[in-house]
């Protein structure tokens, strides 16, 4: 079967539900099958006519990522390559090695100078104060900060605080007795011994200190942009979360959201993105502080996020956009995703029984207007694909009875 189309093949780096994600859009936009590269095959995108997995396990290492990329440019000579990263490391991998991927391959990142002020949480916090977009406040501790018996006790906010590295590429390598992605601490204490762990297990960046915004799923936000090859953002698509996920392995993964309407948030993000000059696709993690009611961006990442497939559920396709500006060279007109619906990656009713009861009534009414789960999609629905997509749906259920017990210990 082809891949792509006469004009362009889209080439996503990863196998994961992002990936899916992306090649669900995609196919319903364009009627195109993906080719998704990475280490593994996963069920999320096993057995599927919409997307062609090629897995290798040394696709870890950047050398051969870019020899595998350099190979599907030959295989598909004539054609536009759009690549899309789904996780962190492809994505720092294709900034690092841009210069020497085939000029065909367009790829919707910005370029090195805005990467580098918006992957760095310091150099991001700095950017939101400068633009006077609303987040968190901030201390900013570095490896160098003494951490004697005064540190800690003089933060411009109470505790508890959250503590977590301002660096997301070097501090997902190291490993030490007690980490976590990030940390809630309650006192003084805690921060110093924390943050001298962190810092003997060899992280050499700089640590963030911020106030804590109390709340579960109902303060939790999502939103997802592209922004054109001009620097303007022309998409975005907010989320209500609903239910995250319980497994500490996954912790900061979401398993339903509600896509809504939320012109506050789309004004900052506009106003944040435009700012910089960005270009591409970005996903977002918000907070609402019940305290003053502004919606604080907590971080960026410069990729879909891997629950982005809400955005159709509120009536917009991310990757569009994408295609019409990078392989059509189109003008993309300005598009907010505003239906609501509820996006589901776990069965309905594990939603019903673990969600907050504060957001019933919400999630409750979006179900009514519509139900939207990625990986049930009818045009690619084959015997062996329901039987994966129902191993997932179980294994996440087990998953939410397994750790609710030590939840409510």
């Amino acid at each position: 079967m082809q891949l792509g189309n006469d004009d362009f093949v889209p080439v996503i780096l990863g196998t994961n539900l992002n990936a899916y994600n992306i090649s669900r859009s995609l196919h319903e936009a364009y009627g195109v099958r993906s080719l998704a590269l990475g280490r593994f095959a996963v069920r999320e995108t096993a057995d599927s006519t919409i997307v062609e997995v090629r897995a290798r396990a040394d696709f870890a290492d950047a050398d051969v990522i870019v020899s595998v990329l350099d190979d599907v440019a030959r295989e598909f000579p004539g054609r536009k390559l759009l690549l899309i990263p789904t996780i962190e490391f492809y994505t720092n991998v294709v900034l690092d090695r841009r210069g020497d991927l085939d000029e065909r391959y367009v790829v919707p990142l910005p370029g090195r100078e805005v990467t580098d002020r918006l992957m760095n949480k310091t150099d991001f916090y700095r950017t939101c104060a400068e633009l006077g977009v609303p987040h968190p406040e901030t201390v900013i501790v570095g490896p160098d900060t003494p951490l004697g018996d005064t540190f800690g006790t003089d933060l411009p906010f109470p505790y508890p605080v959250i503590l977590k590295p301002s660096n997301t590429d070097i501090y997902p390598r190291l490993d030490f007795a007690g980490k976590q992605k990030v940390y809630v601490v309650q006192n003084a204490t805690e921060l110093r011994d924390i943050a001298g762990r962190i810092f003997v297990a060899g992280y050499d960046d700089d640590l963030v200190v911020q106030e804590y915004l109390a709340g579960d799923e109902a303060v939790m936000r999502v939103a997802n942009t592209y922004s054109d090859q001009h620097g303007s953002m022309r998409f975005a698509a907010c989320g209500q979360v609903v239910l995250t996920e319980w497994d500490p392995a996954l912790v900061g993964n979401n398993n339903a959201i509600i896509s809504v309407r939320d012109d506050e948030l789309v004004e900052s993000m506009q106003r944040f993105l435009d700012g910089v000059g960005y270009v591409g696709l970005a996903n977002f993690d918000v907070m609402h502080d019940r305290r003053t009611g502004l919606r604080k961006l907590l971080e960026v990442n410069l990729r879909p996020g891997a629950t982005s497939y809400y955005a159709m559920a509120g009536g917009g396709n991310l990757i569009r956009p994408v295609v019409q500006d990078l392989v059509y060279n189109r003008p993309v007109p300005f598009t907010v995703a505003t239906q609501e619906r509820l996006w589901l990656n776990v069965p309905y009713p594990v939603v019903r029984r673990f969600a907050p009861k504060s957001l019933r009534a919400q999630y409750k009414s979006a179900a009514k207007n519509g139900k939207v789960h990625t990986l049930d999609y009818v045009p690619d629905l084959s015997a062996a694909r329901r039987i994966d997509i129902a191993r997932i749906d179980a294994r996440h259920t087990l998953a939410y009875f397994k750790y609710a017990k030590t939840r409510s210990q």
